[in-house]
């Protein structure tokens, strides 16, 4: 005979709400029941509620059983919309690496929550997608939310998501619904397969955080001499050689924002460090701008003549520099301290 689980249920306002719940409910079942009883939240759409673990950003599988989820008479529910989850870009010095054994790919941890796993077609996804396992041998064995890595209070730390997928740290699998403070040189293992990498934190020779930021840095070391960061605008990065690449080495150049509809991104800074760079409604910084395009303008470097140019995409709302319109398909070249209009909202400047 199934068991009941006492537990505390916050349903919006409606905190600490009391519950008996059978061992056999489902989270969605448990949704479902939520609905019935709270006649004033919409119920036409219970595929946009979620159940979670108070103080969880992950929400309960929502075919799983209360049993098989081991919820416990102690344990907190949150009835709360399905979170979406924002991506945070990382200070340059909390940086941190995977670095792939078999195939010596190193993969940039610069934001949390930071996804292992494989690009799908959900773009919210793919934003925080930080190591794409796919092209690696037994990549596709992979779950495409397989593991996360979050950063909090000078801490790393790393959360299984796939409930039939494991992963191992240092040879022992985490537990789904749980998390483990990862360090330097700790060995993450995913999948059935045991994909093996290695977590790195500061390397020595990458730019401090005053190189990086300071818009008066007009040079940086060659990105041969130090593990340059992948531009922060990649949003499904494949990796890279542990010996990295370059071509005609241009200064580390850097896009400030000025203006833009939300305010608390004014002042932040994107770092350009490949070209041609591509400015649009991907970057996980520009993504609240509606007025930009998806491929708006691209920002290109011309090692010969050591110039930069900016060249409008044929987007929908224009490109200016300074002011004046430019034409689409033609590059018109920047310097440092040229404001960038993007549509009639944002502006950036650039800065290198």
């Amino acid at each position: 005979m199934s068991e009941y689980i006492d537990v505390k249920i916050d349903v919006f306002e409606s905190a600490d709400q009391r519950a008996r719940v059978l061992e056999t409910l489902t989270p969605a079942g448990l949704i479902q029941e939520i609905l019935k009883e709270f006649d004033d939240i919409t119920a036409d759409t219970p595929e946009k509620y979620a159940i979670y673990l108070k103080g969880m950003e992950r929400p309960l599988s929502p075919g799983s059983t209360m049993a098989q989820l081991d919820i416990q008479p102690q344990d907190e529910l949150v009835f709360d919309y399905v979170r979406q989850t924002i991506r945070q870009m990382l200070e340059p010095k909390d940086y941190a690496f995977l670095h792939e054994v078999t195939t010596r790919k190193d993969y940039d941890i610069q934001w949390q929550p930071a996804v292992i796993g494989r690009p799908d077609s959900d773009v919210g996804h793919n934003i925080i997608l930080a190591v794409n396992v796919q092209l690696l041998p037994n990549g596709r064995s992979v779950s495409r939310k397989h593991a996360q890595i979050t950063f909090s209070e000078g801490r790393y730390f790393i959360e299984p998501l796939a409930e039939h997928n494991p992963v191992f740290l240092n040879g022992k699998e985490i537990p789904l619904n749980s998390k483990r403070e990862i360090k330097n040189n700790d060995k993450i293992a995913i999948g059935r397969h045991k994909i093996t990498m290695v977590f790195e934190t500061q390397r020595a020779g990458f730019p401090s955080v005053a190189e990086l930021q300071s818009a008066d840095a007009t040079m940086m070391p060659p990105m041969s001499a130090v593990q340059a960061p992948v531009a922060q605008a990649v949003n499904v990065p494949i990796g890279r050689d542990a010996a990295g690449s370059s071509s005609g080495k241009p200064p580390v150049t850097f896009l400030v924002v000025e203006k833009c509809s939300t305010t608390e991104n004014v002042g932040q800074k994107l770092t350009l460090v490949e070209y041609p760079f591509l400015l649009g409604r991907t970057l996980p910084l520009l993504s609240a701008e509606k007025e930009i395009s998806r491929r708006h303008a691209e920002i290109s470097y011309d090692a010969q003549n050591k110039k930069f140019t900016i060249t409008d995409l044929n987007s929908s709302n224009g490109v200016t520099v300074d002011g004046i319109c430019i034409r689409s398909g033609e590059p018109t070249e920047i310097k440092a301290g040229t404001r960038l209009g993007l549509g009639n909202v944002l502006v950036l400047r650039f800065e290198g």
